[in-house]
């Protein structure tokens, strides 16, 4: 059984829950663990995500660092991937749904995501 046989959506939430598993045996080495981290779903309080996912991306960003290779390149990957993945997900939805979704996603990271992705890449704290 491959995790492709349900579809693209249940492919996106499993993908979602390696996410977490990873998310969850890094903060049990850091101590960000506890139901007010974790709740046993993929549903997480966004300080909660914020916090924990941004200290293990900024972790992963000083591995690639000691492995000479930019960090901006492992965002830029990052986010090909997830592109793409979203699209397999939109392939397989009726229209009014795609519209629906892409606009709110467009939206999001129009407003936040965007401008905290140029700064990083421009290398601007924030």
């Amino acid at each position: 059984m491959s995790i492709y046989d349900d579809g693209a959506a249940e492919t996106n939430k499993t993908r979602a829950h390696w996410a977490l598993t990873a998310l969850e045996a890094f903060g049990q080495q850091t101590g960000q663990k506890g139901d007010e981290y974790f709740t046993g779903t993929l549903t997480m309080s966004e300080d909660a995500l914020r916090e924990v996912a941004g200290d293990l991306l900024a972790n992963i960003f000083h591995l690639a660092r000691l492995n000479d290779v930019a960090p901006a390149l492992l965002v830029a990957s990052g986010a090909m991937h997830f592109a793409e993945e979203v699209e397999e997900e939109w392939a397989e939805m009726e229209q009014d749904a795609i519209e629906q979704a892409a606009n709110e996603l467009t939206e999001d990271f129009r407003s936040r995501g965007l401008p905290q992705l140029e700064a990083f890449l421009k290398g601007e704290a924030k």
